[in-house]
């Protein structure tokens, strides 16, 4: 697979990362946690989630659907029978839930009923050109957007974990409001919780570190820049978001693109 991504209108980089699209022929491959939510458009698939697994299956029976992926911790396997169209949004990590009402705190997997106006307006929609799928998800989703109460407050939190070596409790003092409600609106904005982000943040950071070094990296040296100040403790971290150690993870994954998507192909 080779994906092609594409930068969102200026009025909408706020929120949203870049969109691409993907035809899934009978793939099997892990994605990896990130900060962000994955949110895609199915052209008539089957699609379940059960364990760290996401079935995506060809059926002209089902119409096209709207799925998201929340944070997660762990390897996603994604398993696909036959040929399945799906463009995506990559959302950034509050972006999403700034578009919809309901609130999806720590569920793994779910669909976005509050985009089926959509699908019902644009049946056709995997038939149109690249430019036009996205002037129409993006017309579509300015009229959805609605900015939740102290969204300045974590977009200053994430700032500072990604800049600073600081406890949650720091954070949320530099951001004049306490733990509790620093937790409360985490989930509210980014649908989970302040220490799980900053966890894949620094994951997110160290491979960047390490593909930028490609395989002249010291681990201790990638370990200290990403904000881990014990090598054992980060080869711990990086085995439970990858299951495979620091050196074997590069050895079996493919960069897809220059925004650092990384899938381990396994047919």
């Amino acid at each position: 697979m080779e994906i092609k991504t594409i930068k969102p209108s200026p009025y909408l980089e706020k929120y949203i990362l870049f969109y691409y699209e993907l035809e899934l022929n009978n793939e099997a491959y892990y994605a990896y946690p990130s900060d962000c939510n994955v949110v895609c458009l199915f052209e008539n698939a089957d699609v379940t989630y059960s364990n760290n697994e996401i079935k995506i299956t060809e059926n002209s029976s089902f119409s096209n659907s709207f799925t998201a992926l929340n944070k997660f911790t762990a390897p996603l396997f994604v398993n696909t029978k036959g040929v399945v169209k799906e463009f995506v949004i990559i959302f950034k990590a509050f972006g999403l839930s700034q578009f919809i009402t309901k609130n999806y705190n720590g569920i793994p997997f779910f669909q976005i009923e509050e985009f089926d106006d959509f699908l019902k307006d644009n049946p056709t929609f995997f038939n149109k050109t690249e430019i036009t799928k996205i002037k129409l998800i993006e017309d579509f989703l300015l009229t959805k957007l609605n900015e939740k109460k102290d969204l300045e407050i974590i977009l200053k939190s994430i700032s500072l974990m990604k800049s600073n070596e600081l406890t949650i409790h720091q954070i949320a003092k530099k951001c004049n409001c306490s733990y509790k409600k620093l937790y409360r609106l985490f989930l509210i904005h980014c649908g989970t919780t302040p220490s799980i982000l900053r966890k894949n943040i620094k994951f997110r950071y160290s491979l960047k570190k390490m593909k930028s070094k490609n395989s002249f990296f010291k681990l201790s040296d990638v370990a200290f820049d990403s904000g881990f100040y014990d090598q054992a403790f980060f080869n711990k971290i990086f085995k439970k978001l990858t299951s495979e150690t620091p050196k074997h993870f590069f050895k079996n994954v493919s960069i897809l693109s220059e925004k650092e998507i990384y899938f381990k192909n396994i047919k």
